[in-house]
């Protein structure tokens, strides 16, 4: 007699997604990705890839002692769909060097740094870029990016993906701006990468770079 499948929820803070027969899962309360390759018809994610129906019992006692599923109903997903193909790149051709009036913009992304993203576990990282910091845009969303990669280069900071989206993030709801933060992925080999993005346009990564990854999840 054939096993029957069962449904799967994933869990409140994991994330999966289907890729050429590879499944992937990102836990953000453990702060890794796991990657399950060419599963094929063994198991498959639900439209909103908030359940999993798994055909080989094995496997779903796997996902469950990892913590990645449970028997329950199924959690919301994050308030963001999946975000569109970036056409264009709001990086610009010329940086130009830092003026007096960015020291202000720098200070304030250097407390961010310190207070809400250095020490603190991925989970409490995304839960800080959440808080809302601004009201009405003060400028248009690309001037203040530009503004943004102009110093950036000068600040004390990496380019890390997370830590670089995480700062300009911050900067950008302080002036009333609320893009989109993309996690993708790739497989074979694995990667992650993130990046922001406003409706087609990707603004601190160029579209050939990001066009690698597919989404996983849209904050």
């Amino acid at each position: 007699m054939p096993l029957q499948p069962e449904t799967l929820s994933l869990s409140a803070a994991v994330f999966g997604l289907g890729h050429d027969g590879d499944l992937v899962f990102l836990d953000v309360s453990r702060d890794r990705y796991v990657c399950l390759p060419d599963v094929g018809e063994g198991a498959s994610l639900s439209p909103d890839r908030r359940q999993i129906i798994v055909c080989d019992p094995g496997l779903g006692a796997e996902l469950r002692s990892a913590g990645l599923v449970h028997d329950g109903a199924p959690s919301p997903g994050p308030a963001r769909g999946p975000s569109c193909a970036p056409s264009r790149s709001a990086l610009p051709d010329d940086l130009g060097p830092p003026e007096p009036g960015d020291l202000i913009d720098m200070t304030r992304c250097g407390v961010d740094l310190l207070f809400s993203y250095r020490g603190r576990s991925f989970a409490e990282i995304l839960a800080r870029a959440a808080t809302p910091l601004g009201t009405e845009p003060s400028e248009p969303l690309e001037a203040v990016v530009q503004r943004f990669h102009r110093w950036a280069p000068y600040a004390p900071f990496s380019g890390k993906c997370l830590l670089r989206s995480f700062v300009l993030l911050r900067h950008l709801r302080r002036h009333g701006h609320d893009p989109a933060w993309v996690f993708g992925v790739t497989t074979w080999p694995f990667g992650a990468h993130c990046w922001l993005q406003h409706d087609d346009v990707v603004l601190d990564d160029t579209c050939d770079r990001v066009a690698l990854f597919r989404p996983i999840l849209v904050l």
